[in-house]
């Protein structure tokens, strides 16, 4: 749990008592390469933090192509937000592709922490704004950049995802396709 602590350090202070009560509600797990975390047609009851590995979750599209969603790898706190607050299945499936160990808050456990520790929901919120903030930044951002300078930024921002992540799934995240990524990636060694 001392990642956890770390963790949620990072965004605010709490008592002992109320850190020891939000860390007792959090859970440990593991993940084998190639294992689900979610399924599709299901709902999203958990928020996800990831220690060590990566996470692909994506979609397929009304062709049958599969999308990268997102990658989610270590020291990320993670959920599908719609399925989570409406109890929605998400269309989305998420797939360790690397050995993953992660931790997890239950819905039912953060609704419990809304109702009854405001100390405790305030941090909660202050790390959703920041998340969601750093989210709505990242997609202005990728939204104003081409596919190279995307890839430059993944290489700079987040190089262990660019050595770990299959290309296919590198270049669905930068919305390319295979064979464009390799092209980019074979003109900047020339350069």
């Amino acid at each position: 749990m001392h990642f956890m602590y770390q963790y949620f350090s990072r965004f605010g202070e709490l008592s002992k008592a109320n850190m020891d009560f939000l860390l007792s509600l959090i859970s440990q797990g593991t993940l084998s390469k190639g294992e689900k975390l979610i399924e599709a047609h299901h709902k999203v009851d958990s928020i996800y933090c990831v220690e060590k590995g990566f996470l692909h979750y994506y979609t397929y599209s009304d062709f049958g192509d599969r999308i990268t969603l997102n990658v989610i790898g270590p020291n990320t706190c993670w959920t599908d937000l719609e399925s989570f607050y409406n109890q929605e299945p998400t269309a989305g499936e998420c797939v360790a592709l690397t050995e993953i160990k992660y931790y997890t808050l239950e819905r039912s456990d953060y609704m419990r922490i809304k109702l009854e520790n405001p100390e405790v929901n305030r941090l909660i919120q202050t790390i959703t704004e920041q998340i969601l903030s750093a989210k709505v930044i990242e997609a202005n951002n990728r939204s104003k950049m081409t596919i190279e300078e995307r890839y430059l930024h993944l290489l700079h921002h987040n190089p262990a995802l660019v050595q770990q992540v299959p290309v296919a799934i590198i270049a669905s995240l930068l919305g390319t396709s295979r064979e464009t990524l390799h092209r980019i990636r074979r003109r900047l060694v020339v350069a």
